[in-house]
């Protein structure tokens, strides 16, 4: 009785923290998203209407792929898999470069990568995250994350 008592008392306690570290994560990536809107975007140097029009920089996918892969893993993610697409924009005047990966790692970690990817890479947005754990006593987190980098169409 008391050993299954016990048992109930940790599986509950890990669970309070699972739980606690998944509003940590939610609110986190809302303060993200509320500081990212309220910086002021770069602006072009033409005056008039063009000025409220953000400067995208080029579309490099190379640079951008090494730009991507060396902030997250100096941010300390070891990144399990990393997918990268270039999607069909042709009513839109930029280029969405969206890119996926998952990662099994602890919050920290997480959070210095997006807030590391926020400051270097100021044209890619988090869209999305999803972390779970596979076993409530493993300390690890299991993530998705999707980002979108937005690029300037090259003119021709």
């Amino acid at each position: 009785m008391l050993a299954s008592s016990l048992g109930l008392a940790v599986m509950l306690g890990v669970a309070w923290r699972v739980e606690s570290e998944r509003h940590q994560v939610r609110d986190d990536i809302a303060a993200l998203r509320h500081a990212r809107t309220q910086r002021p975007a770069p602006m072009s140097a033409d005056s008039g209407a063009a000025a409220d029009i953000p400067v995208l920089p080029d579309f490099d996918s190379a640079a951008v792929v090494h730009t991507f892969t060396s902030v997250v893993t100096q941010a300390g993610l070891p990144l399990d898999e990393v997918n990268y697409a270039l999607e069909d924009t042709r009513e839109q005047p930029y280029l969405r470069y969206r890119i996926s990966l998952s990662v099994k790692s602890g919050y920290p970690q997480l959070r210095k990568a997006v807030a590391a990817l926020a400051s270097e890479m100021p044209n890619v947005a988090l869209d999305a995250v999803r972390c779970g754990r596979e076993n409530p006593a493993m300390t690890a987190l299991a993530c998705e994350l999707t980002f979108s980098g937005f690029f300037r169409k090259p003119h021709g």
